[in-house]
């Protein structure tokens, strides 16, 4: 009867579906896998990354317009990221088609005539640090995302009567999801190792035989488990060697729990982990490449590998098709050119936007004299968004940081000073990197902080740029540096760039005073105190000043002092265009509210609470929709104080009522006029950085306060508003 069972095997297999998308004209299927598995290795104590180059070449036989390629192509996840793809195919139209967990690369030949099809892409592929866990079984389900991972396949025969009852004899008493996958997986993987071979062997077949390739073992091994009611999954991918040349794939398998899924590799011999050698393909049992029938195909991976430059860039890259992430109401881009051995490597950070000549000139000329570039995006409104974002962006890029000769930091103003201390935070010693810093801030404020970052990171150099300057100007400066040595100082001058080194000898020349200060500050940052929330601190005292010089000299009425100063503050984080809109939205419907609650008679503290939990409510609202819609400044509303803005409501419609709309809707304008003058003075005047780099200034402030608290006459205003009593001619109507 076996006869008849392998002929039964073969028509499934010969008759089944393939999970690929439908074309008008016949096919073919290439399969591949069982590709040979070397020796297994140790589980590293802490996982390494390896970089790769991978060039797939599909050669084409035979000529008809119309034909059809495609081919299953790598997908970033937790384990692999792919850093860079190219796509080389001059007489085909090529497109991307999702499917499940899988990328198909489809190419449609446009002419009479075929030319060879080319695929390149670079990826950073990590060791899993996964573990089975002891889960029980029954809390174990499948994803929602792949129903199939419990059902049978042709291939994968889970319901078949003899395969469950092995499986269930293996699994004994077992009832966690480790013990039942350790007792399946030791018995597969004893199973002696064939080659690769052509014939696809399925489940049942290594079951018989006692034997199978990498494919066939893993197949068994995924039916096993669905049979125990454990989803499961197969995997095809690469077994990457440096400098080889491959037409086999291997696969291993996955098993869903915990919401990931974890890898088992019966052909090599690892169990809940994989190492950094394997890479992923595809999900699923499918062929790796399907085409039109009236052409032959025959293809290689070509594989390197290379530097580990690349390692912390994003899933995105120069010359490919995918578009951008977004982030907020700002595109977040990441650019790179990455060469095999580069005598250099530079990384950019921007927050403007940079012109595409500009960006291509750079990888151009990146690439032509052999330097690895990295250039990473992000522009957003909000000076203190940008800060909290590009120290993400630095933390989550140290490797890429750590192993760069420069990193260029260009920003609209002091931002990227505030940004780079996340190095700081991470107690990094950066040794030979050299950092240019380029913006506009106040020379004194730049080598505060410059040196600042220098004391912590002890990096080559710390040049500073305090002016606005144009990518191009600043890339040249960094590309005759780090090519042919000239000194930046040198090349800077011919792009009037004038760059200032900020090194122990600048900080020598501070006093003694300032000295103790720039200690002050990087003993802050090295314990995670973020001098931004510092200069929010330290600002505060001037915003008072300045608002008791508006009201006490100018005699401009608001809502009490503290609600200019707290709404100025809070326009600091969301950007002063987005802040007035938050603020008349909160302000509006807050009102509205509480003219309502006047009918119910209620106490004022009850009414106050009912106010902050409105406040509260439309605060949470626009949060949300700001994340529903990409509006990174409406994600910050947070930080406008409720009691403050709950305050506010309640005064307005008390003056509403005692005084009357026009004069509740004076007092409200002036508080908010109050608080954008306050805001664009600190901004404009770069206060916050002056106060860090100056703290002693508060004293000042406080001087003012005093100086202004003893003044007993008319304000401005009251002068213009009583002239009229003097019998005089006001000057203002002359």
């Amino acid at each position: 009867m076996r006869w008849l069972t392998g002929l039964t095997v073969w028509l499934l297999a010969a008759t089944a579906t393939p999970q690929v998308h439908p074309t008008a004209t016949p096919r073919t299927e290439v399969f591949t896998g069982g590709g040979d598995v070397a020796a297994p290795r140790e589980r590293p104590t802490s996982p390494q990354t390896t970089y790769w180059r991978v060039q797939l070449l599909l050669k084409l036989k035979g000529d008809s317009p119309g034909s059809r390629v495609q081919v299953l192509l790598p997908l970033s996840d937790s384990r692999q990221m792919m850093l860079e793809r190219h796509v080389d195919a001059p007489t085909f139209e090529f497109r991307e088609e999702t499917s499940n967990a899988n990328l198909w690369g489809v190419f449609r030949q446009r002419g009479a005539e075929a030319a060879d099809l080319r695929v390149d892409f670079t990826a950073a592929v990590a060791d899993s640090t996964d573990t089975v866990p002891a889960l029980p079984l029954n809390e174990i389900v499948a994803p929602e995302t792949d129903p199939t991972s419990l059902q049978p396949s042709p291939l994968m025969q889970s319901n078949d009567p003899k395969l469950r009852a092995v499986a269930e004899s293996l699994i004994g008493d077992a009832q966690t999801l480790d013990a039942v996958a350790w007792a399946l997986f030791q018995h597969v993987a004893a199973f002696v190792r064939t080659g690769p071979g052509e014939a696809r062997q399925d489940a049942l077949t290594v079951l018989h035989n006692g034997s199978g390739n990498s494919t066939g073992k893993a197949r068994l091994l995924v039916a096993l488990l669905r049979a125990s009611h454990i989803p499961a999954r197969l995997v095809g991918g690469l077994k990457l060697e440096d400098a080889k040349k491959k037409r086999a794939t291997t696969a291993w398998v996955e098993i869903y729990a915990g919401g990931r899924w974890i890898p088992i590799d019966p052909g090599g011999g690892y169990f809940g982990w994989i190492p950094n050698q394997y890479l992923a393909l595809y999900h699923d049992d499918l062929p790796l490449i399907v085409h039109s029938g009236s052409v032959g195909v025959d293809y290689d991976f070509l594989m390197h590998r290379v530097r580990k430059d690349p390692a912390a860039a994003r899933p995105s890259a120069a010359h490919t098709a995918r578009p951008p992430a977004v982030l907020g109401t700002e595109t977040l881009r990441t650019l790179s050119e990455y060469v095999e051995r580069p005598v250099a490597s530079v990384v950019v950070i921007a927050d403007s936007t940079i012109a595409d000549d500009v960006t291509e000139r750079m990888l151009r000329e990146a690439h032509e004299a052999e330097i690895d570039l990295v250039i990473l995006h992000a522009p957003f409104e909000s000076r203190y968004f940008r800060e909290q974002y590009l120290q993400r962006l630095i933390s989550n890029n140290l490797t890429l940081i750590r192993n760069a000769h420069v990193l260029l930091v260009a920003t609209h103003d002091d931002a990227g000073l505030y940004g780079l201390l996340a190095l700081g935070e991470q107690d990094l010693q950066l040794g030979d990197v050299r950092i240019v810093v380029a913006g506009r801030f106040r020379r004194s404020a730049g080598q505060m902080l410059g040196g600042v970052l220098q004391h912590l990171i002890d990096a080559g150099q710390v040049v500073l740029i305090n002016r606005p300057a144009g990518m191009l100007g600043l890339w040249e400066m960094v590309r005759a540096n780090v090519l042919d040595g000239v000194p930046m100082e040198e090349e800077g001058a011919k792009w009037d760039l004038q760059p200032e080194i900020v090194d122990a000898r600048v900080v020598a020349d501070f006093s003694p005073w300032r000295r103790h200060v720039l200690g002050a500050w990087a003993r802050a940052v090295r314990a995670q105190v973020p001098l931004q929330a510092l200069t929010l601190i330290l600002v505060l005292p001037v915003i008072a000043a300045m608002v008791v010089v508006l009201r006490t000299v100018v005699g401009i009425e608001t809502f009490g002092v503290f609600s200019p100063v707290i709404v100025s503050l809070a326009f600091l984080t969301t950007g002063l265009r987005w802040g007035v809109a938050i603020f008349a939205v909160i302000v509006g419907v807050g009102a509205t509210v509480r003219t309502l609650l006047q009918h119910v008679r209620l106490q004022l503290v009850a009414r106050l609470a009912i106010l902050i939990a409105v406040v509260a409510g439309i605060m949470a609202g626009l949060t949300v929709l700001g994340a529903y819609f990409g509006i990174g400044p409406l994600m910050n509303v947070s930080i406008f104080p409720m009691v403050i803005m709950s305050n506010m409501i309640e005064n307005f419609t008390s003056s509403r009522a005692e005084f009357g709309t026009r004069e509740a809707v004076r007092l409200t304008l002036n508080t908010l006029m109050l608080a954008a003058l306050c805001n664009l003075v600190v901004e404009a005047g770069d206060l916050q950085s002056v106060l860090l780099t100056f703290p002693e200034l508060l004293v000042a402030a406080i001087v003012v306060d005093v100086v202004l608290g003893k003044v007993r006459g008319l304000r401005l205003l009251e002068y213009k508003r009583f002239w009229s009593l003097s019998g005089k001619r006001a000057p203002w109507n002359s």
